[in-house]
């Protein structure tokens, strides 16, 4: 068949490899680039980054891992690379560092009994809180409303799992406090080796960087891929297969047709969507997240504090953190060199000297709300109807494994229909 793809990101590019040769495939990106989250860039000194995903754990991410052992991508364990809890305010923290140098900068601090207790909570609080999950008393309960059923998650362990939650959906604390706290709790169970002693040998990088993969992915369908693509509408027919019309006039007929997009985007082209793709579709809401790749450490600890993580927070009135900032310190990364000093900053909430910002863009990612995560296990019904199948992050937790997983039911299903 002729399947047209739409979405260049993780998803857009599994479904299009597993699809080729077998068919007639092209893939159509909107910007000038594949990929999506899995953004490399190289510096002004010739250094490949990632400025977003980075680093993925074993525990939850078995479809991907068997994607980069078919193309020979190496992985590599992040030695010394843990997080870091910095209050913009106080100037203090929390610092997962076992370094020599991060011990003698934090000084006796490091070793001070609140610090060690409330590190010695976290996992406390959170086996009492997936008991409540498995019991069902969380049904309907805000991550708010968990944070106050649970007394290990007060002071310095609350603010901890705040930001790692944070981390793990994009999303910002307000969000995340009237998130259900059940969807966010069954994602710590599936990656259950990220706040946990396992991340040291579990939570490895791509050696060479994630481009590695996304190039390899891309080469297998070299010549079927479109940059730059801006479709206006999908417009599907029961007898005439599907027609993709560009912002140009142009048009490109298709038997079926893979978003492999946002999906408020996906629903934005449809010509005439169904009522259960307007239901499910509808229900997702996305964030256009500030990206920036600079050089300034003003609002940073010490670099022997920094970690690979450093978030970057403040508390409102009330004692209660308020916002935070997710940074990357690019020098924990596999493919750069120890002199790197570079930081990606998601949703920076401090100063940037302009001067020493190289790059900035947006990315978008999916809010996760009640009735959003309520969607997750129907929308795989939606595929095969009017010759439209879905897949991307939104399928699962919003991670790059739930793109992969969805993205090979796609082609599985793709292919089980072309046999009848």
């Amino acid at each position: 068949m002729k399947i047209a793809v739409v979405g260049g990101g993780i998803a857009g590019l599994t479904a299009a490899y597993r699809l080729h040769p077998r068919h007639e495939v092209t893939l159509f990106e909107k910007s000038r680039r594949v990929g999506g989250n899995a953004y490399g860039y190289r510096t002004r000194d010739g250094v490949e980054v990632d400025i977003a995903v980075a680093a993925f754990g074993r525990a939850g991410y078995p479809n991907f891992y068997k994607l980069l052992d078919e193309f020979g991508i190496e992985t590599a364990m992040c030695p010394n690379s843990f997080m870091s809890f910095h209050d913009l305010d106080t100037n203090s923290g929390i610092y997962m560092t076992t370094t020599l140098s991060g011990f003698l900068t934090q000084g006796l601090a490091a070793l001070k009994p609140s610090k060690v207790w409330n590190l010695a909570r976290l996992p406390v609080g959170l086996a009492r809180a997936q008991k409540l999950r498995e019991s069902g008393q969380l049904d309907g309960k805000t991550l708010r409303e968990l944070l106050a059923m649970v007394p290990e998650f007060t002071g310095d362990t609350r603010t901890i799992l705040l930001c790692v939650m944070c981390l793990l959906s994009s999303m910002s604390i307000a969000e995340l406090l009237d998130a259900p706290a059940r969807f966010f709790l069954e994602k710590l169970a599936c990656h259950h080796d990220v706040i946990s002693p396992k991340a040291l040998y579990s939570v490895r990088a791509i050696k060479k960087g994630t481009q590695a993969y996304v190039r390899a992915l891309a080469n297998r369908i070299e010549g079927h891929i479109r940059l730059g693509a801006d479709i206006r509408a999908v417009v599907r027919s029961a007898k005439e297969g599907v027609t993709l019309v560009m912002e140009s006039g142009e048009t490109h007929a298709f038997d079926r047709v893979v978003f492999a997009c946002p999906a408020d985007t996906a629903l934005k082209l449809l010509d005439s969507p169904t009522d259960d793709e307007r239901r499910l579709l509808g229900a997702w809401r996305y964030k256009d997240g500030r990206v920036v790749l600079h050089r300034d450490p003003a609002s940073f600890p010490p670099r022997a504090l920094v970690q690979a993580y450093t978030y970057l927070y403040r508390k409102g009135p009330d004692g209660e953190i308020a916002e935070t900032s997710v940074n990357g310190a690019l020098w924990f990364e596999p493919q750069a060199p120890d002199t790197c000093d570079y930081f990606s900053s998601q949703y920076p909430n401090f100063d940037l000297n302009p001067a020493l910002i190289e790059f900035e863009t947006v990315l978008r990612t999916p809010v996760f709300d009640f009735t959003s995560v309520e969607t997750t296990k129907l929308l795989p019904r939606l595929n095969g109807v009017r010759g439209s199948y879905y897949c991307g992050s939104y399928f699962g937790f919003g991670l790059h494994e739930d793109a992969v997983t969805s993205a090979l039911a796609v082609a599985k299903a793709v292919d089980a229909e072309a046999r009848t």
